[in-house]
């Protein structure tokens, strides 16, 4: 009985050493699937950062609107050219709020 598992366990760690590969290097995956949005979800959050901080400025100042008329115009070119590098639908929702906030403290400030 002995020799029968022992068989059965030779053979089946051999198949388990011969599944594991010869040694040589796998190809990586290319970025595809939930790998990509993953990604681009990351890439988003920081070009998102950048956008907050210009809007940040806006917000910060709203209340002086001889302050904030300058930043209005800075605001909107910086989400502009933010947007063309949003990658996920989410990341252009959180934009396109922004451009909301913006838009409501330029219609406070004529």
């Amino acid at each position: 009985m002995r020799t029968a598992f022992s068989t059965v366990g030779a053979s089946l760690a051999l198949t388990v050493l011969a599944a594991c590969g010869s040694g040589a290097p796998r190809p990586s995956p290319s970025p595809s699937g939930i790998g990509a949005q993953v990604k681009g979800m990351e890439q988003d959050m920081e070009t998102m950062r950048e956008a907050n901080a210009a809007v940040n400025d806006l917000i910060r100042a709203s209340g002086d609107c001889d302050a904030a008329k300058p930043l209005i115009a800075a605001a909107n070119a910086r989400l502009d050219e933010i947007a063309r590098k949003m990658q996920t639908g989410s990341g252009q929702q959180t934009l396109d709020s922004l451009r909301a906030k913006v838009k409501a403290i330029a219609d406070n400030c004529p």
